[in-house]
């Protein structure tokens, strides 16, 4: 490997962490009308459209459904609320142990909570 390609994965391969970890932090709104995005969390993994995860280091963030809690709304990339009725939810989900059980069952709920670039 040249010197040059040293260098430039030295320089670019941190980048590449840097925007993964800021990416799919969650604030818990105080009410409805300040989310962006409502949970419900429905009653079981077949109902779903996500099986998410929530993580306590932002490193393991490498895409939408593995998600980490913030204490303020400006760390956020997505403010959002778990409400009571099934009726006023963006997305039906379900607590998953590990990031490896992420998956989405509606594909097409995907888009509320693409950020940042991951997909």
């Amino acid at each position: 490997m040249s010197p040059l390609v040293k260098i430039l994965s030295i320089l670019f391969i941190p980048l590449g962490f840097t925007s993964i970890s800021v990416a799919q932090k969650f604030y818990e709104a105080e009410d409805a009308d300040s989310a962006q995005v409502k949970f419900f969390i429905a009653d079981s993994p077949e109902q779903a459209d996500l099986h998410f995860c929530i993580i306590y280091e932002a490193s393991e963030i490498t895409k939408p459904g593995i998600m980490m809690e913030v204490e303020t709304p400006k760390e956020a990339d997505i403010i959002l609320i778990f409400v009571d009725s099934e009726k006023d939810a963006d997305i039906k989900v379900w607590l998953i142990d590990t990031p490896a059980e992420v998956k989405w069952l509606n594909e097409s709920k995907k888009k509320l909570l693409s950020v940042k670039g991951l997909k």
